[in-house]
């Protein structure tokens, strides 16, 4: 339990993941007060099929696949899997929702499919396969990986309102206070998922 408890802080915390979510979305930050209602809305579904694709995949590489492609090739299929699997299931996900709420904007989009969601999903997946010894923490571990990047989502609207509350300097506005700033948070956690990491192998 205590093992399960450390993935699932691991994961939370493993957002070196951070950096390359803030520069995917970047391009879209913009000002608090010129963000519409739709813009401010959570991302749940996609954040749901990062935990699906992560668990499935991770359930294919190590119980389907065969065994010739384990080790060095399989990290050839991280990528192109992870971007199949993302498309699929929000094809799947528009699909359910234009049959149940017709009057639905359907999947609100962080990321792209075709990019595997920015890499976060080959990237999860990588690191599950390193770190999960069974399904149940696989199940852990991808679980937090989109709870942790329901933490990054949050912590980005609270930097955009902020700024727009707060005096700050021009050439800090915008896209570079985001980079900056999740820059910093990465690096603090990272170093704190690096730090639990290695009380996990102690068990």
């Amino acid at each position: 339990m205590a093992s399960l408890a450390g993935l699932a802080i691991f994961s939370g915390l493993s957002l070196n993941l951070l950096l390359q979510f803030a520069i995917g979305v970047a391009d879209n930050s913009g000002e608090a007060h010129h963000r519409t209602d739709d813009e401010r809305k959570l991302p749940f579904i996609q954040l749901g099929i990062l935990f699906v694709s992560v668990s499935f995949l991770w359930t294919f590489f190590n119980n389907i696949l065969p065994v010739f492609w384990n080790g060095f090739l399989e990290l050839f299929l991280y990528f192109p899997l992870s971007a199949l699997v993302c498309m699929g299931l929000e094809l799947l996900g528009e699909r359910v929702i234009a049959r149940f709420f017709p009057k639905s904007r359907g999947i609100k989009k962080n990321y792209s499919a075709f990019t595997a969601y920015d890499g976060l999903v080959p990237a999860s997946l990588m690191i599950t396969s390193a770190a999960a010894w069974n399904f149940g923490a696989a199940f852990v571990l991808a679980l937090f990986f989109a709870v942790g990047n329901l933490t990054a989502i949050l912590i980005l609207n609270e930097i955009r309102r902020r700024s727009a509350l707060e005096w700050i300097p021009r050439f800090l506005r915008g896209s570079p206070l985001l980079l900056v700033s999740m820059g910093l948070l990465s690096a603090i956690f990272a170093s704190a998922a690096g730090i639990c990491f290695k009380i996990l192998e102690g068990f």
